[in-house]
């Protein structure tokens, strides 16, 4: 983090840090810049108290030039912004509310410092103020000079607009802060980015979708140290997991957010995570340690005075409804309310509404219950919510069945519908539950237990404890008689759940069916049976396995509780293929773990052999394979092989092929999610002087025209760069489009010819000028005559040879060995180097005389990083060119992908991206969509927490020359000997140039290596001397 700097910086006198107090000594510019960097790493660190300390310190005890201290305070208001102290942070920058004041500074500095005023008046409540502030500020950047900064103002409004709860706009604002991220290569701007997306997707509703953004900022983070970001967007996606009922999933992210925050200072934070976790918890019946999160939560926020108190209150008041103690939940629902309305927080006022609307419900009160249902579905869509009014929606819908009302509740019912296309198996679930409700008040009883069943089969997948119990106990209730067995076993699971949440109500309400189960009659066998034939399960089991479509896991789970209630079937597996091709057991009923796990690879051993019919009958199973059109395959597998068929002897084939319609739908919508469209690849595109040749940013479109300058001269080019960024690709577009396009272009590495054979090879041999030289050869040098000669590695080039070089660069003549006179040639040099020429001169391994006459033009090739936008049209190229090679067809990449490969450090340029991209397409298949998953290991390693801040074991992985020295700290899991190797040394020569300063006389001592040997490790890991 620099100072800011402009060419048209406003007068830097100094000033004192305190109003009316004269410093007692200046500070350096070294210092302070020293300052800015350290205070930036604790704030990625997330150690706002300890960047608040340095900053007061440092702004109380010197003086400071107008912009310094514009900076200085310009942080301290976002470090307290981190810390949830927003009164503060404001008060930290209102001297700049000021024109005069804001005057004093530098137009960059000015633009920042009002980003982050903005910021501090939308966190303090005043909204419009902070939008027409950043607003102000997208005009004062619209020169080239400022444009750099549009960025952050893009992200501060998408923020703003957030809290608006304008949502589409805060994404397109989001969209822009990415994009200027993505260019700049600045992994954490982009996770910045990614976060408001996924927020108001969140917010929206529409929580799959935003889960795929949490991930995207989570992996662009990678290897990088960045806790404080990582935590949050940790926390976040748990948020996202418990609207769509997949509570395992949240609960994993909060141990990971937790660990995070362990790391930093940031109360606020954990309190999030706290209440997160609670809830998620609450979801899988482990309430107990739900109310501990919950309450600890809870307590963090009260202390601070923060206004998250009120999402607390309301997953307390939740709870407590859940458990039957409503007065409690009322009470504690009403003050949730009542706080986020004090504290502007509509997203928690609808939240809380929604619960106090479903507790006067189970309080009996369904009037008083429509009344709050109406109330939040109408601030719902005032704050653009689909979600909150959704689940208002189903207590409108139960209320007025309540009522007697059963149009009235339909037509709720079907607004749910159509408002919200979701997957959230809490409103799919309860939808099927209160249809299945309406069906028992119109005594239609078996319609009343397929939506039961679903329901049942909904709340099963979303791990939702409670909502099993209800739905177990419904239908152990209803079915009685018509299934004695199936019956008792409902409500046996009814009871176990109920006494697990101690809902001792609930447990004796089914105690109470279960003697009346135990008491009524049984029905003959042929009575049974008759009664089912005649019922109408047959058509319904087809809708219930239409209608599961939500997700994959969904289907299969449907299936599987349609062949144990609906036939004879006693175990059952659905085994899918893993990416390995093999199988693996996906659900299963009736079988151990490791019984299915046997079972299902002892099958695939079988498919494999072309043994499954014997197979199926030593086993006593039935198979049926599983083949949708465009989804993955799966088999079931059914015990004992009489039992695969429905109760009333129909066969199953008609439901599988209803469930392989289902595995398509699910297929195509996934794809539809992942695949890039047209506007994702546009930015993708580039246009060139030269024909083939790919650029895009503004320093190759620069290179591109000095080589378009030089077209009809045969001057002599140095071309300089990195190893790998491709210095010969260069030189051929030199070639390419000079007046020598017609002639050869031949090129020769200075290193790949031992040095005693150099002078032969360039300048070519007669026939027994030395032992061995059996024939005449003409050299390099005459073989490219009237085309253009490519020297790579020039630096490399044996001293003793580089006299006759230059001559022939003087004089266009060669004297071949074994020659008598010198022969003329006609030919172009262009030579390219990674090496500093001008090093090598000072050392006199390179002649003054040959450097001058090869740097007559220079070119540089930038490295990779320093051109990332030319990685997406780079990208493109070599999937078309690689898939053409390997015969594959329609692979695409998503743009989470792009977005790694955009922030890898690429040390290898250009061939280190290209030979991921050969790799992938090699092992790919057709129509495959290319997921961050794919990537190397070392080009996705996974963020993990680190040991907290304030201990002292296991060193971080070094980021910088700097960094401490920790041997394969940053190495994957599973790496090779020689990757372990190149890593270690890699830290060691980084720390060793760090250490002399890159002297690298004193480095290769150090190292016990030549200096061009330690010149060629450069080369090869890519390590240049920062800027």
């Amino acid at each position: 983090m620099k100072k800011d700097q402009t060419p048209n910086s406003a007068p830097r006198g100094r000033v004192a840090g305190r109003t009316g107090q004269a410093a007692a000594r200046a500070i350096t510019h070294e210092a302070i810049d020293k300052i800015f960097i350290d205070v930036g790493q604790k704030l990625r660190d997330g150690r706002s108290n300890e960047a608040e300390r340095v900053l007061v310190d440092t702004i109380e005890s010197f003086s400071h030039t107008p912009d310094d201290l514009a900076t200085l305070r310009r942080l301290l208001s976002f470090t307290l912004e981190t810390t949830g102290r927003y009164k503060e942070s404001l008060e930290a920058l209102e001297h700049y509310e000021d024109e005069a004041s804001l005057a004093e500074l530098s137009p960059a500095t000015q633009v920042r410092v009002r980003t982050q005023l903005a910021i501090a008046f939308s966190n303090a409540g005043e909204q419009p103020k902070a939008v027409t502030l950043l607003k102000e500020n997208l005009q004062r950047v619209e020169s080239d000079e400022l444009a750099p900064l549009a960025g952050s103002i893009d992200i501060a409004l998408a923020r703003v607009y957030r809290k608006l709860s304008e949502y589409p706009i805060s994404r397109d604002y989001a969209e822009k802060s990415l994009n200027y991220s993505r260019s700049n290569g600045d992994w954490l701007g982009m996770a910045e980015a990614y976060r408001e997306i996924a927020n108001s997707l969140h917010q929206e509703g529409n929580s799959e979708k935003a889960i795929e953004y949490y991930e995207s900022g989570i992996n662009i983070i990678s290897g990088n140290s960045a806790p404080f970001m990582l935590g949050k967007l940790y926390t976040d996606m748990s948020g996202a997991y418990w609207f769509l009922r997949r509570p395992q999933d949240g609960i994993d992210c909060l141990e990971k957010s937790i660990a995070f925050f362990d790391q930093t200072e940031h109360v606020l934070n954990s309190v999030i995570a706290y209440n997160n976790l609670g809830i998620n918890l609450m979801l899988i019946g482990d309430w107990t340690k739900a109310e501990q999160m919950i309450t600890k939560a809870l307590d963090l926020a009260e202390r601070q005075g923060h206004s998250h108190a009120a999402g607390i209150l309301d997953s307390l008041g939740e709870l407590k409804m859940l458990r039957g103690e409503t007065e409690e939940a009322q009470e504690m629902l009403e003050r949730a309310i009542n706080l986020a309305r004090e504290n502007k927080r509509g997203w928690y006022e609808i939240q809380s509404m929604r619960n106090l609307a479903r507790c006067y419900l189970a309080k009996g009160e369904p009037e008083r219950a429509i009344e709050i249902a109406n109330e939040t579905i109408a601030l719902s869509a005032k704050l653009g919510d689909k979600h909150f009014a959704s689940m208002a929606g189903l207590v409108l819908a139960e209320a007025n069945l309540d009522l007697g009302k059963p149009e009235d509740c339909e037509e709720a019912l079907i607004a749910v519908e159509q408002a919200d296309k979701t997957d959230d198996f809490f409103v799919l679930g309860n939808i099927q539950r209160i249809r299945g409700l309406v069906a028992l008040a119109d005594d239609d009883v078996e319609l009343a237990i397929h939506h039961f069943s679903r329901a049942l089969t909904i709340f099963e997948a979303g791990g939702d404890l409670y909502h099993k119990g209800v739905l177990n106990h419904l239908l152990g209730a209803h079915i009685d008689g018509r299934d004695p067995s199936r019956a008792r076993r409902h409500l046996a699971a009814a009871g176990e759940i109920f006494k697990k949440l101690r809902l001792s109500e609930m447990a004796s309400q089914v105690a109470r069916a279960e003697r009346r189960l135990a008491s009524a009659p049984v029905p003959t066998a042929a009575g049974a049976k008759e009664k089912r034939v005649n019922s109408v399960v047959s058509q319904l089991l087809m809708v219930r396995l239409a209608e599961a479509t939500a997700s994959r896991e969904l289907i299969f789970r449907e299936l599987v509780a349609v062949l144990q209630q609906e036939s004879n079937a006693k175990k059952i597996v659905i085994a899918q293929y893993n990416e390995n091709k093999r199988l693996y057991p996906f659900i299963t009923h009736g079988y151990t773990p490791p019984e299915s796990n046997d079972l299902v690879v002892r099958l695939g051993d079988a498919i494999a052999k072309g043994e499954e019919k014997a197979f199926s009958r030593a086993k006593n199973i039935a198979v049926f394979h599983l083949r949708g059109s465009a989804a993955p395959h799966a088999v079931l597998l059914v015990n004992p092989q009489s039992g695969a068929v429905l109760a009333d002897e129909s066969s199953l084939q008609p439901l599988l092929r209803v469930v392989e319609l289902g595995m398509d739908v699910v297929a195509l919508r996934e794809r539809d999610k992942s695949t890039p469209t047209e506007t994702d690849a546009s930015p993708y595109t580039s246009s060139s002087l030269m024909p083939g040749f790919i650029h895009s940013s503004p320093a190759m479109t620069s290179l591109v025209e000095e080589v378009y300058k030089i077209r009809s001269s045969d001057v002599t080019v140095l071309v300089t760069g990195e190893s790998g960024t491709g210095k010969e690709l260069v030189s051929r577009a030199i070639h390419t489009i000079s007046n020598r396009k017609d002639k050869i272009f031949v090129p020769f590495n200075c290193t790949a010819v031992p040095k005693e054979l150099a002078e032969g090879h360039l300048f070519g041999y007669k026939k027994g000028a030395f032992t061995g030289a059996v024939n005449d050869s003409p050299g390099t040098i005459r073989t490219a005559d009237g085309g253009t000669l490519f020297l790579d590695e020039i630096g490399d080039l044996p001293l003793d040879i580089q006299p006759k070089i230059l001559r022939f660069l003087q004089e266009g003549e060669i004297q071949p060995l074994g020659e008598k006179k010198p022969l003329k040639v006609d030919v172009r040099i262009i030579a390219a180097t990674n090496m500093p020429l001008e090093q090598k001169v000072a050392d006199g391994t390179f002649r003054e005389d040959l450097y001058y006459r090869l740097n007559v033009i220079r070119l540089r090739v930038p490295p990779l990083r320093e051109r990332r936008a030319e990685i997406p049209p780079i990208v493109n190229y070599y999937i078309n060119h690689y898939s053409a090679r390997f015969e594959k067809s329609n692979i695409t990449f998503t743009p989470q992908t792009i977005d790694m490969l955009m922030v890898c450090n690429w040390e290898g340029n250009v061939r280190q991206l290209c030979n991921e991209i050969q790799r992938i397409i090699a092992r790919a298949v057709d129509n495959e969509v290319v997921t961050p998953e794919h990537l190397s290991p070392e080009l996705k390693r996974a963020a993990q927490p680190l040991t907290p801040f304030n201990m002292d074991t296991n060193v971080r992985p070094i980021t910088s020359y700097d960094g401490i020295v920790a041997p394969f700290a940053s190495m994957p899991a599973g790496g090779t000997l020689e990757e372990a190797v190149s890593e270690l040394e890699m830290q060691l020569i980084r720390a060793a140039l760090t250490r002399h300063r890159w002297n690298i006389s004193r480095v290769a001592a150090e190292l016990g290596l030549t200096r061009r040997g330690l010149y060629l490790k450069l080369s090869r890991y890519g390590i240049e001397k920062a800027i």
